[in-house]
């Protein structure tokens, strides 16, 4: 039984030190997902004739509290990306890839709850 205290105050030990900073101060994080679009992606766009936006492989995605970068990922072939940060407000960027370098962005607050967003580069199109 004395074992199974001990084992019991450890395991609460480490989950708590897992919730805190150096400082002592607990952080926590939460998840921004989301999907980077290339628009526009037709020469001349006719009534009827759609032309969505396309997703943008290998496009850079950075998380920026003020001038610092808190987390960067690059989308995968569908256009997709996540971040995990910690709880706070953030622009979240991203960056076209290709001879024409655009960028979008969108401010996001991170919580608990999952935020996912859309950013739409600029082909370069016209």
């Amino acid at each position: 039984m004395r074992f199974d205290l001990a084992l019991l105050a450890a395991a609460s030990l480490l989950l708590l030190c897992a919730c805190t900073n150096a400082s002592g101060v607990s952080v926590h994080s939460g998840q921004v997902t989301g999907d980077v679009l290339m628009a526009p992606v037709c020469p001349v766009e006719r009534v009827g004739k759609e032309c969505p936006p396309r997703p943008v492989a290998g496009a850079a995605v950075v998380a920026l509290d003020g001038d610092a970068v808190r987390g960067s990922t690059l989308t995968d072939t569908a256009g997709a990306f996540s971040l995990t940060l910690p709880d706070g407000r953030y622009v979240i960027k991203a960056t076209n890839v290709g001879g024409y370098a655009s960028t979008a962005t969108e401010r996001v607050v991170v919580s608990d709850n999952p935020v996912h967003i859309t950013l739409i580069v600029d082909s370069g199109i016209r």
